[in-house]
């Protein structure tokens, strides 16, 4: 006999763990899980089990009683955090009259000022369901028209909201993210619960996966505890956007992170200098924020356990519709590790030699020396590691100065590149709302976004743009998310407008830039020059290397940073070691160590945006396997013959065509199913990346052995 336990929340303000057998229940949802699957998905993935609030067995919490992770201090009064939220535009009338002159989105515009003309215009989906005669199908439809209407309107005033306090950090600003958040998520808790009394027997493919879409949430069912990760939230965002780093005995020089902290880790080769910046941003974040951050995470967690999940992470993990998400990008990693391990290991030696007894030519490599602030990229430090010194340099940033690039020619030449594969211009909006580079009159988030606020082809983007080969591949990057806003914008519901999973988001753009980054493509626009050819070989060893520098290194530290927010999230690791697990990760899959001892008062993953910000990070992992599938099907509809990445597919149609095919499907198909579409296979392999950087892994196996280094660190 099976036994679960079922959560029952619809009043409640605490959390009850109910035992009892829920043998006939569980067969029909289970019936309707594996239907789903084997009908709706031509590659027959297994679905993954969790938009019914029932927890299993293999979910880990057979008799957990979720009674304890509601105590009195989950309820805590949020009084003092924002004691002007409940009231925001009674709140600082001096600072609201400056700032409503100043902003470039007024509240009006957003229309939050009064948050129930949304509530106020929704029909009430509870009445659909109490129309005796229509069967359950006609009584799913119907609600599914209703909460499209409604759901478009909440995505626009929420996106809105949250672009213009990331535009302009502002109290103000900040006060009305807050209050439509909190809103929205209440509308789709409700929504939420509305969805589950539908039976999935009986519904078309398309209404089960919008209905199962609906139902998923991890969202907690008491509100004051929505209300303050909320609030701590947007405090630990807005501590991490301001952090600074000042320079010793001279409080008033400080570096922010973008540009003056970028720079220097690009630049530097001062070993003490980067040690100071290095300890310095973490400094400025971590501490600060630990106490919210590991508070945040507990409301998650309940939240999570409420739904039926074991916790956050396994809710995370149900975006890609797969049992067994772990294991498979483990075993992606398995297949890339033995390139990792050449390239370290080639890295290593070179760093040795530009830094001597600081890099141990047997152990991790020092965090601070890898060119970039959290050694995710190591392209900054190519000038220490160029294979072929003597060989003319792929001199991206000195093409562009000389053609007297601005940062507005950069998106340009991206909208250029899109259009020339079939897909749309950027509309005109874009154009006129996007945020390119850095106001010089107020604070924002610089963090490169982009954003998708509704009425179908309102796209943007957010960065603090310069004219260089980073941000050439990150406008590229940005500006592929926008094309797949438009395409799914176009041709799915609200419900389906999203990636297949995070991922294929992620590296749409990627797929763009590794055409756009290469010497093919660069050589058309004219900021390369055609080279010796008694030196091609060896050119192109130089480009692999810079490719790996920032593709390659970048596979262990996306799977240690999740890895270990897994293990948070599971209880793995706890608040007592969340530094130290953190360390270890890097150790394991980066082969890296803290250049200064570290401690449990610090909370280096506080340094890296996307942990403060709650925002999932495997998906990025899946991007870089996903990009170089993609990439190599585009080339191969594009008739490229030779080395793959000398592909550039620029202005094939063919390729475009099916390009936006894949991008116009949204969330409407398992993403195994859309992969397919595209590339013929319905699993991720890490095949195309090898074949990509083939002749480099050659070089460097024959490099390494010459040498006589050490493969792996102690």
């Amino acid at each position: 006999m099976r036994f679960v336990c079922f959560i029952v929340l619809i009043i409640a303000t605490q959390c009850n763990g109910v035992y009892f057998d829920l043998e006939d229940f569980l067969e029909q949802w289970e019936s309707e899980q594996v239907l789903t699957t084997y009908e709706c998905s031509m590659c027959k993935r297994p679905d993954i089990k969790g938009s019914s609030p029932v927890i299993t067995e293999s979910d880990g919490l057979l008799r957990h009683n979720l009674k304890s992770d509601v105590t009195s201090d989950a309820l805590t009064s949020v009084q003092g955090l924002d004691d002007g939220l409940d009231d925001v535009t009674a709140s600082n009338d001096n600072e609201m009259t400056s700032q409503k002159a100043k902003d470039d989105f007024f509240d009006d515009m957003i229309g939050v000022s009064n948050i129930q003309d949304v509530q106020q215009g929704e029909r009430d989906t509870s009445k659909i369901r109490k129309r005796s005669a229509e069967t359950n199908q006609q009584a799913v439809s119907r609600f599914l028209r209703v909460f499209q209407d409604n759901l478009e309107k909440w995505r626009r005033k929420n996106g809105l909201a949250g672009f213009n306090r990331e535009t302009n950090l502002t109290k103000h600003n900040t006060q009305i993210h807050t209050k439509v958040s909190l809103a929205f998520t209440n509308w789709l808790i409700k929504e939420q619960k509305a969805a589950t009394k539908f039976r999935l027997n009986g519904l078309d493919c398309a209404q089960t996966r919008m209905i199962k879409s609906i139902r998923k949430t991890s969202s907690c069912k008491e509100p004051a505890l929505r209300k303050e990760a909320v609030l701590k939230r947007n405090r630990i965002t807005s501590i991490y956007s301001k952090a600074k780093v000042c320079r010793p005995n001279h409080p008033h020089k400080c570096l922010m992170y973008e540009p003056g902290l970028i720079n220097l880790f690009a630049k530097s080769r001062n070993y003490s200098e980067l040690v100071w910046a290095w300890k310095g941003w973490r400094d400025a974040i971590g501490p600060k924020i630990r106490t919210d951050w590991e508070r945040i995470i507990q409301i998650n967690n309940i939240g999570a356990r409420e739904n039926g999940y074991h916790d956050e992470g396994a809710y995370w993990r149900l975006n890609y519709e797969l049992t067994d998400l772990q294991q498979v990008v483990n075993k992606l990693w398995d297949e890339l590790r033995p390139f990792y391990l050449q390239l370290h290991s080639y890295v290593r030696y070179k760093l040795h030699q530009e830094y001597g007894n600081h890099v141990n030519l047997t152990g991790p490599i020092p965090a601070n020396i890898l060119g970039e602030i959290w050694a995710m990229s190591w392209l900054n430090i190519y000038d220490i590691t160029k294979p072929y010194p003597n060989v003319n340099a792929f001199q991206v940033n000195k093409g562009m100065k000389e053609k007297n690039y601005t940062t507005h020619d950069l998106f340009v030449l991206a909208d250029n590149f899109y259009q020339s594969i079939g897909l749309p211009a950027m509309p005109k909006t874009f154009w006129e709302l996007s945020m390119f580079t850095r106001p010089k009159n107020r604070s924002v988030v610089c963090y490169a976004s982009a954003w998708n606020l509704g009425h179908k082809t309102d796209v943007r983007v957010k960065m603090c743009a310069a004219v260089n080969a980073n941000y050439l591949y990150t406008v590229h990057h940005e500006m592929g998310h926008c094309q797949y806003y438009l395409a799914y914008n176009e041709a799915q519901p609200p419900e389906f407008r999203a990636g297949a999973n995070s991922g294929f988001h992620e590296a749409i753009g990627d797929t763009a830039a590794l055409s756009v980054i290469n010497p093919t493509h660069l050589k058309k626009l004219g900021i390369l020059k055609e080279v010796d050819s008694n030196t091609k070989y060896q050119q192109n060893i130089n480009f692999l290397l810079r490719r790996a520098l920032e593709k390659v290194a970048f596979f262990p530290f996306s799977l240690s940073l999740e890895n270990w927010r897994w293990d948070v999230f599971s209880g793995k690791i706890t608040n007592k070691n969340l530094n130290a697990g953190w360390w270890e990760k890097k150790m394991k899959y980066q082969g890296i160590k803290p250049p200064v001892p570290r401690s449990e008062h610090d909370f280096d993953p506080g340094s890296k945006y996307h942990v403060t910000s709650g925002t999932p990070y495997i998906r990025y992992f899946v991007a870089h396997i996903l990009e170089f599938q993609f990439y190599e099907s585009l080339c191969k509809l594009a008739g490229h013959k030779g080395d793959l990445h000398l592909c550039d597919f620029q202005g094939s149609k063919v390729a475009g065509k099916k390009f936006r095919d894949m991008l116009a499907m949204g969330s409407s198909k398992h993403w195994s199913d859309t992969l397919h579409k595209l590339t013929g296979s319905c699993h991720m392999n890490a095949g195309s990346t090898l074949r990509f950087f083939k002749p480099l892994r050659e070089w460097l196996e024959k490099e390494n052995k010459r040498l006589g280094n050490k493969i792996g660190w102690d």
